[in-house]
C-alpha cells in the first residue's frame, strides 16, 4: 500500500464494478472513441492513453501527505504531492474507484443513490451514463485537492500564479496545475482496453504559468497536485 493510505479504505489497482452495470454500460466504456480528424484541434475524450507498460500499484510519481498547514482548506486531511518534477501534459496517476450507473432511469432514485452525495464521483461517460466514485475504494488520485484557497506555501512556491488570500495573510493558488481526463487504458478488460479517468499535468499551452526561473508549466518536486473540482462543487 502507498504510505499514509487509510486502513479503512480498500486500495484499488484497477476499477471496481457495480453489479447494477448492464451490458450496455460496459460496452459504452469498452468501445474506444474514434481518433479526431487532423483538422480537429479539440481534445477528444479517450484519445489519450495510459501507457501499456505502467505497472499497477503505488505510484512512483506522487505521495499522499498529511496537510499540517492551518491555512490550507484541507488542514487535518491529506493531499497528493509530486515526488519528482512532472512535465506539462504528463500522466500523474490513474483515477480508480467504483464504476457505476450515473443517473436517470438506469439508476435507483436520487434519494437512495449511494453516490449522490459523494465528493469523489466523476463522470466517466455521460452519453453511456457511467461514472466512477472513489469514496469507498480507490487509489492515490482520491486525495487530490481543489486549488481554491490553497496557500502557495503548499509545496513549491516558485510560481507567479497566485493571488492574495482572503483573511489568511498570504498568497493562494490562482489556478490548478493538473486536470482530470477520460482516457483509454489498454491494460484493463483483460488487455482489451477500457475507458478510465486519470489525472494529467496541465499541458504547457493551457493556462500557462511562469516560474521564477523562466520556465513554464509542469509540477515541481514537492509541490501539491491540484485540480479544479468545478464551480458546481462549490455551489458557485
Amino acid at each position: 500500500l502507498p504510505k499514509n493510505w487509510p486502513a479503512q479504505i480498500p486500495y484499488l489497482t484497477g476499477p471496481l464494478y457495480s453489479p447494477r452495470l448492464t451490458a450496455a454500460h460496459l460496452a459504452a466504456i469498452r468501445t474506444r472513441p474514434l481518433p479526431p480528424a487532423e483538422t480537429d484541434t479539440d481534445i477528444v475524450v479517450g484519445t489519450f492513453e495510459i501507457p501499456r507498460g505502467l505497472k499497477p500499484g503505488p505510484s512512483a510519481a506522487v505521495r499522499i501527505t498529511p496537510i499540517t498547514d492551518p491555512s490550507h482548506p484541507a488542514h487535518g486531511q491529506c493531499g497528493l504531492f509530486a515526488v519528482r518534477d512532472l512535465k506539462p501534459g504528463e500522466l500523474v496517476v490513474p483515477y480508480f474507484g467504483e464504476v457505476h450507473v450515473g443517473s436517470g432511469p438506469d439508476a435507483i432514485s436520487e434519494g437512495e443513490d449511494e453516490h449522490a452525495a459523494s465528493d469523489y464521483d466523476l463522470w466517466l461517460d455521460r452519453d453511456g451514463n457511467v461514472a466512477v466514485d472513489a469514496a469507498r475504494a480507490g487509489n492515490e488520485a482520491r486525495f487530490i485537492n481543489d486549488y481554491r484557497g490553497v496557500p502557495v506555501s503548499s509545496g513549491a512556491s516558485s510560481y507567479s500564479s497566485s493571488r492574495p488570500a482572503e483573511g489568511l495573510g498570504g498568497l493562494t493558488r490562482a489556478r490548478p496545475n493538473a486536470e482530470f481526463r477520460a482516457v483509454w487504458d489498454p491494460r484493463l478488460c483483460q488487455c482489451r482496453g477500457e475507458m478510465t479517468m486519470a489525472v494529467f499535468v496541465l499541458p504547457a499551452g493551457k493556462k500557462k504559468r511562469q516560474r521564477k526561473d523562466g520556465t513554464q508549466g509542469g509540477i515541481a518536486k514537492g509541490e501539491e497536485v491540484l485540480v479544479s473540482y468545478g464551480k458546481g462543487f462549490w455551489g458557485e
